[in-house]
């Protein structure tokens, strides 16, 4: 009897581990093509307090990436091939302009950007740090095999990373930031592997997803829970429509993409006429109000990164003496409350002075005021500075931005005579292209300049350079610089650019002391040469 049942519990346990051996292969296989839709969306670092990326499981590559034998699953880590970031209507409905005199200019420019090498870290002399969607926070980072997942990892907390020191981020990896990324002095933070720059965004997450969206008591009104003090913009299907933000309650919400965010509820609202905006697009970004990037010391290079979905910056520089930017992209930026009912938010800012920068070949489109500007304040005095020196803005592909550039300093409220130090500010071979008609159209103050300096004049400036620029079209002024006197606005040599122009919000096109006009290829000629006495090329496009 006892041998009975010993065979019979022998046969049992033999059973047992043979269901064992196959359920193990199962949870092992690799993924087919058609499994990959499914997600994990479990992820511990999204449940730590202290974290401030969480990886997205589900972005779309976009056409220029390499094509991979397979796709990858790893703790969740599931890329899909979609084609999107340029399927968009980048003029957000508001004007037919799309194409214009500099296309062929933009699109090589825009293509060298996004096909820029890898950053290069042969010079680096301290430690490069790998990050990766498929690493593992408990790793050293130091190698690509034992990269960190996020920013969330012990590398980041604990101060390993140091002065000469690189942080590297995989290419193709989309990080969902959920407080600014402060980079450290003396640190480079670049790209390594294959494919699309790494994407760093601040939207929490894509809410094309119908079970977050619920019905309001107003009709094709929905509305969807989202804690920030503000949310400055909303993107629907990668920016193939932009919101318009409206302060007046929900009351104001009449067209497809209007948005109300009543931040003591916690609640945006979204007007969609085509039923629950979860089912109806396939992608959501709601730009929360903080700066993707925040630069507060010296000597940061930051290089081939994506930057995308925020209500204020994409980059804020202070102190940022020693600077390089290249080789990025930045999108979608700006739009939250500055204080009262006014708006903010840059590409890139530079605050209270800077020396030795350099922003070169980088594409900045969709920005709700300025795509690239230095400023300050002489009531912020003495904390940072008022020397503006040495600083070079080149090659860079500026796109729908309210204000492509913009410079200013106040002295201490009073509108013109800066005494700030403004020497060898270069501007230079950039591409400024459809000023004022993207999201920041929706403006009260409505908009579009290539060059933005307010009533700023700076007497005493010395070495600075305008030149090879291509100015093409704007919504309002091609520059808006209100000076009192030309004559007293210091050293600047304007010279060599090209400037198209048709008809826009007025016939005033520029300003620079006096203001301009016109109507036609003569009057447009003239004017162009108040500011650039020597341009390359001056065309009216009727």
């Amino acid at each position: 009897m006892k041998k009975i049942i010993a065979l019979i519990l022998a046969l049992l346990l033999l059973i047992f581990c043979c269901g064992c051996k196959d359920k193990e292969e199962t949870v092992s296989k690799k993924p087919t093509k058609s499994e990959t839709t499914q997600t994990d969306e479990s992820n511990d670092a999204a449940s730590d307090e202290y974290c401030l990326a969480v990886v997205d499981t589900t972005y779309p590559f976009n056409e220029w990436m390499e094509e991979e034998e397979e796709v990858e699953e790893e703790k969740g880590y599931v890329i899909e091939k979609i084609v999107k970031t340029l399927d968009t209507k980048w003029y957000g409905g508001n004007t037919a302009l799309k194409s214009s005199k500099s296309d062929k200019e933009a699109t090589a420019l825009r293509n060298s950007i996004l096909n820029a090498k890898n950053t290069d870290v042969s010079k680096i002399k301290g430690t490069v740090f790998y990050v990766s969607p498929k690493g593992n926070n408990q790793n050293d980072g130091r190698s690509p095999a034992t990269a960190v997942r996020d920013t969330n990892a012990d590398i980041f907390r604990m101060g390993d990373v140091m002065s000469g020191d690189a942080v590297l981020f995989e290419r193709g990896g989309l990080w969902r930031l959920t407080s600014t990324f402060n980079c450290e002095e003396g640190v480079t933070y670049g790209s390594y592997g294959t494919g699309y720059k790494p994407m760093l965004y601040a939207s929490p997450q894509n809410f094309a997803d119908p079970s977050v969206w619920i019905p309001s008591n107003l009709k094709n009104v929905w509305k969807l829970t989202v804690a920030d003090t503000d949310i400055g913009m909303v993107a629907f299907n990668y920016g193939e429509l932009v919101g318009v933000k409206k302060l007046n309650g929900l009351v104001s919400l009449e067209t497809n993409g209007d948005y109300y965010y009543n931040k003591g509820e916690d609640t945006l609202y979204v007007y969609c006429d085509k039923g629950n905006p979860g089912r109806i697009y396939e992608n959501i970004e709601v730009g929360l109000r903080f700066p993707i990037i925040t630069a507060g010391y010296p000597g940061i290079v930051i290089d081939n990164l994506c930057l995308k979905y925020t209500g204020t910056f994409g980059i804020y520089m202070y102190n940022g003496s020693n600077t390089v930017i290249s080789n990025c992209e930045i999108g979608f930026i700006g739009g939250a409350i500055q204080s009262g009912t006014l708006r903010y938010g840059n590409g890139i800012q530079s605050w209270n002075g800077a020396e030795n920068q350099l922003v070169e070949n980088n594409w900045i489109y969709q920005v709700y005021d300025a795509g690239i500007t230095w400023q300050g304040d002489y009531s912020y005095l003495p904390e940072y500075g008022d020397i503006y020196k040495n600083i070079t803005y080149r090659n860079n592909l500026m796109e729908y931005c309210t204000y492509s550039f913009e410079w200013w300093h106040s002295n201490n409220g009073a509108s013109y005579s800066s005494p700030a130090t403004v020497q060898n500010f270069r501007l230079l071979n950039n591409i400024s292209r459809f000023a004022g008609f993207g999201q920041g159209a929706q403006r009260p103050d409505f908009s579009g300049c290539h060059i933005m300096g307010f009533q700023h004049q700076f007497p005493t400036a010395k070495g600075n350079e305008i030149s090879g620029n291509i100015f093409d079209r704007c919504a309002d002024k091609m520059v808006d610089w209100r000076i009192q006197s030309a004559a007293n606005n210091g050293e600047w040599n304007i010279r060599n650019n090209t400037w198209y122009q048709s008809k826009a919000k007025t016939n005033t096109v520029l300003v620079y002391g006096g203001w301009e006009s016109a109507t036609n290829q003569d009057s447009l000629a003239n004017a162009v040469k108040v500011f650039d006495k020597n341009p390359a090329k001056v065309e009216w496009i009727s």
